[in-house]
């Protein structure tokens, strides 16, 4: 078992996770619009950009809390704050940004200048000049992207032009910077292992409609076989993440945080794909590839977490070729297939999950681990 001690979890971060459950549903909605067969290009653009403004959000508070959360009266207004905020976010997460821009521009501004003020109340307390300076990098960024986002309100209300979604990608350029000082990397993995479990609590409640729409072989056949492909690839994260991941310590968290959005993203994609299976409405290429691509993004973003494995690195490196095998394999049979059979289709990408998780247990049984 990887060592796991550190920095507790309080129960207002749960608190405040949980209104992410909401969140992950309303961007996951994104993708339903079907036109001409299957998700537009514009559809899918404007998921991936709320999903990660929404990551971001969680992930700057995340860290926030790692490194200077005291469960105190002020961390829990903060999060009160945000999470108030985000119910706007999430309510005017809808197709298009052009309905109800400034209230979810504006909300996302709030929630920015209320982390960066935090920030700079840190600043009362913390003496050792490479931690001020960290604070006061952090600030910076969040202001600069809330002038951003702020801007961009009497831009549309002119022009009509919805350029604020786009200031996630300041807050992402400057990730390797804010990750800069080392985590508690108990507490971040954690954290990040509850909203990968809220992402697959979104993706079970997505393939519940396969469970109200009456009782015949299909409906069950299809109902089962998703059900199985889910619970396959949380076993898969799980046994990573008990098993392999070695939490202990302080450590740069950049590299971890952006894996794991990959992870999400590709999870939703999987829901989304899962979704379509049976739908005779959604063309079968485009929605075979949608699955292969998020599986395979899926399952990389497993394999990377081995950089945090207790395993030797020789050991870790005969996770890859495996790894890369098998999706060949999968990826062939699945383009081959494409059109022939529903039944197959959901049959083959069932006993594709499995395989990996199989192989990920073997794959760790038989090396060597580092004590």
């Amino acid at each position: 078992m990887a060592a796991d001690s550190g920095k507790k979890v309080e129960y207002i971060e749960l608190i405040y996770d949980l209104i992410f459950v909401y969140l992950i549903g309303r961007s996951s909605s994104l993708l339903d619009r079907v036109e001409a067969g299957f998700i537009t290009g514009e559809t899918f653009l404007n998921y991936i950009v709320s999903s990660m403004i929404i990551l971001q959000i969680w992930f700057f508070t995340t860290l926030y809390m790692n490194w200077f959360g005291e469960n105190s009266v002020r961390d829990k207004v903060m999060i009160l704050i945000n999470m108030i905020l985000l119910y706007f976010m999430g309510a005017n997460t809808i197709h298009g940004w052009d309905i109800n821009y400034p209230v979810y521009m504006g909300a996302w501004c709030m929630i920015l200048l209320n982390l960066s003020v935090h920030y700079l109340l840190q600043l009362r307390t913390r003496e050792n000049p490479e931690w001020r300076k960290h604070i006061l990098s952090n600030a910076v960024l969040l202001l600069l992207q809330a002038l951003y986002i702020a801007g961009s309100i009497p831009v549309y209300l002119m022009t009509q032009n919805t350029l604020g979604p786009w200031g996630f990608l300041i807050g992402l350029a400057a990730l390797p910077f804010i990750t800069k000082m080392p985590t508690d990397f108990s507490h971040l993995t954690e954290r990040v292992m509850l909203y990968v479990i809220f992402t697959f609590g979104d993706m079970l409640l997505i393939i519940a409609e396969y469970f109200t729409a009456g009782f015949t072989f299909e409906t069950v056949y299809f109902a089962v076989t998703s059900v199985l492909i889910v619970a396959g690839l949380f076993f898969s994260y799980g046994y990573i993440y008990d098993h392999l991941i070695y939490k202990s310590g302080m450590r740069r968290c950049g590299l971890y945080m952006i894996l794991h959005v990959f992870i999400i993203i590709a999870l939703s994609c999987i829901t989304t794909a899962l979704e379509f299976m049976r739908d005779s409405e959604v063309r079968s290429l485009p929605k075979v590839v949608m699955m292969v691509i998020s599986l395979l993004v899926y399952y990389i973003g497993l394999a990377m977490t081995e950089n945090w494995s207790i395993r030797s690195y020789v050991a870790r490196k005969r996770f890859f070729p495996l790894l890369l095998v098998g999706f060949i394999l999968f990826a062939v049979i699945m383009i081959l297939t494409v059109g022939i059979n529903g039944y197959l289709t959901a049959g083959i990408i069932l006993v594709f999950v499995y395989v990996q998780l199989f192989m990920i247990r073997i794959n760790e049984k038989i090396t060597v681990q580092d004590q």
